[in-house]
């Protein structure tokens, strides 16, 4: 048993010392801070914890019928966005990623919709970007789409389900 923890502590502390670190922020459809972790060569784990504004379609629907046909609707919302990226190497410190993720957090609609007030949001989102690696600093460039599907939700029987769509610059910097 004690080969196994020490197997165990050499293969974490391998993948904390290849790992590398990037912090900063995010700007566009998402508004905050941004990090990133890198699991591997081509594989991170981006967090974005932010604040934004989402003009989108959605629909009200209780008890599964549909109260409300799609409409406009402008969303104010604040998430926590984990992402999966695979990474591509393409010349000249340039990388090409794709990946997906959730979104957690809270959405409040800032015209008269039913229901109104503060509501829990959850949705998944594909991620599709290209980064750029300053060579002479440890910083990074990046620009993102982020195409999702979210469902906001209070303790009311009446959810909103929404498209996403979310366009980012991030600027870090590399630990």
């Amino acid at each position: 048993m004690k080969k196994i923890y020490a197997l165990v502590i050499v293969a974490m502390m391998s993948v904390c010392a290849m790992a590398q670190h990037e912090i900063g922020g995010i700007v566009g459809g998402l508004n905050g801070l941004s990090y990133k972790y890198w699991i591997s060569d081509n594989l991170a784990l981006q967090a974005d914890l932010a604040v934004g504004l989402t003009s989108t379609q959605g629909s009200a629907w209780a008890k599964g019928q549909q109260i409300i046909k799609p409409y406009a609707m402008d969303l104010y919302d604040f998430t926590l966005n984990p992402n999966l990226l695979y990474h591509f190497d393409l010349p000249a410190n340039f990388k090409f990623y794709l990946g997906g993720g959730v979104n957690l957090g809270f959405v409040s609609a800032l015209q008269n919709t039913d229901p109104d007030g503060l509501l829990g949001k959850f949705g998944a989102n594909g991620v599709l970007g290209a980064a750029y690696e300053v060579g002479s600093v440890p910083l990074v460039l990046a620009l993102d789409f982020r195409p999702g599907y979210g469902l906001a939700f209070n303790d009311s029987p009446v959810h909103i389900n929404y498209f996403d769509w979310k366009v980012g610059f991030a600027i870090r910097y590399a630990l």
